[in-house]
């Protein structure tokens, strides 16, 4: 087998400068959830002042669908906002409301906000539009209300160095491809990957590495650093554990 290096857990510092995002790709459902729930709960304790927005895109029949509750739970509803479906647009607007007002304002270390969309080939109001010069709609205000894939790529590209970071998981490349454009991709410095072809591996982190992943095996990319390394991602936390994670926030 591979050799096992003692180290520290695999982890990302949420840095406030371009690019400090993360990006998930990869058809392992319940342990790209396992990986945004392990980040909630590890950003929460090490700063309490960090707030979340959680764009869920789990389906209501899957066996995954409690899990962002139950979390939102354990670090309290103040700290946690868990956004409908249908108040995309809305929760996209007030976030990109929030950047504005920082850029404009100023100010030192305003508290971290971090976005967390889990299953973004869901979303289609943040999938890019096709610009075109000719326009058969309404006129007026309808034109000039933003739109939220052009809102989702300022916050991508202009959030980190307000303390706005964003946390994404897709499942296919093909799918990221529809949602993205390569500049949005790029403000992704930080990408987890988990098994999928030489070739999707290759165009998201310039090697095939991710063809050779077993299941419980993930690969983490550092645009900044040039640094790619395997890790296996922590469970989905249990009730103990959220138990835990409850008590310690209360007090």
């Amino acid at each position: 087998g591979d050799p096992v290096a003692i180290k520290e857990p695999t982890s990302v510092a949420f840095r406030r400068q371009a690019g400090a995002n993360v990006l998930v790709v990869g058809q392992q459902e319940e342990l790209s959830m396992a990986l945004m729930a392990s980040s909630i709960i590890s950003i929460a304790a090490q700063a309490p002042n960090a707030k979340f927005i959680i764009l869920d895109g789990t389906p209501a029949d899957s066996p995954l669908a409690g899990v962002m509750p139950r979390v939102r739970d354990a670090l309290g509803a103040g700290r946690v906002d868990l956004v409908e479906y249908r108040a995309t647009e809305e929760a996209i607007a007030e976030l990109a409301a929030e950047l504005q007002r920082r850029e404009t304002e100023g100010g030192a270390n305003p508290p971290p906000i971090f976005l967390l969309v889990y299953g973004l080939q869901r979303y289609r109001a943040l999938r890019k539009s096709e610009d075109s010069s000719f326009s058969f709609g309404a006129s007026g205000e309808e034109e000039k209300k933003p739109q939220a894939d052009k809102q989702f790529a300022d916050i991508l590209r202009d959030g980190p160095a307000a303390g706005i970071h964003t946390i994404a998981w897709c499942d296919t490349a093909a799918a990221l491809e529809r949602t993205l454009d390569r500049a949005a991709v790029r403000e992704f410095d930080n990408r987890v990957l988990f098994q999928m072809s030489a070739n999707d591996s290759s165009n998201l982190i310039d090697s095939p590495l991710g063809n050779k992943l077993g299941s419980y095996r993930a690969l983490l990319y550092s645009e900044e650093q040039g640094t790619t390394e395997k890790f296996r991602p922590y469970a989905l936390p249990g009730a103990r554990w959220l138990e835990h994670v409850r008590a310690s926030m209360q007090k």
